[in-house]
């Protein structure tokens, strides 16, 4: 993500730290495709996005489930999909900027009232 991206948001994020799990489905070395759950944290967030701080390096481009609990038990089933990946210093950890889409049997509009609240 270049300098620049915070300009090109459509919406302000919230500096905010809560738990998230990722649901990707992925192929193993056999070639068999297999569900993994990656746990991870949000650095910040808004309606349309958030940037978490992840252990995996994902394929930009990807589309996926994320589970995002708050600490006040309120928990958020929404999909996403990963515009960018950037390796931090320490080894084997980045930063990720998702953007979020509105689905069917997500809580996209639930997240958004929420969001905005903070």
């Amino acid at each position: 993500m270049s300098d620049n991206e915070d300009d090109k948001r459509l919406v302000r994020r919230k500096a905010k730290r809560e738990d998230v799990l990722i649901e990707l489905t992925m192929q193993n070395a056999d070639g068999e495709y297999i569900d993994k759950i990656i746990s991870c944290e949000t650095v910040d967030l808004s309606k349309l996005g958030m940037k978490l701080y992840v252990s995996e390096c994902i394929a930009e481009g990807t589309v996926m489930d994320l589970c995002v609990r708050f600490s006040t038990g309120e928990e958020f089933f929404l999909t996403a999909e990963l515009k960018w990946i950037k390796p931090l210093v320490d080894e084997g950890w980045f930063f990720a900027g998702f953007e979020v889409y509105e689905g069917e049997n997500t809580d996209y509009e639930k997240w958004g009232a929420c969001v905005k609240g903070l």
